[in-house]
């Protein structure tokens, strides 16, 4: 079997792409963690 340079490297551009996808949502869901978390402690009155 030949390895073709140019399949190789769109292949990691498209596993990269989908791990950075996954990283956003991530990063977005804890963000609405955090935000969610702050407003029910400012609700209880810790903050």
């Amino acid at each position: 079997m030949k390895i073709i340079p140019e399949q190789t490297t769109t292949s990691l551009i498209h596993s990269s792409d989908q791990g950075l996808k996954l990283d956003v949502g991530a990063f977005c869901f804890f963000l609405l963690g955090m935000f969610l978390a702050a407003l029910i402690f400012h609700q209880i009155g810790i903050f």
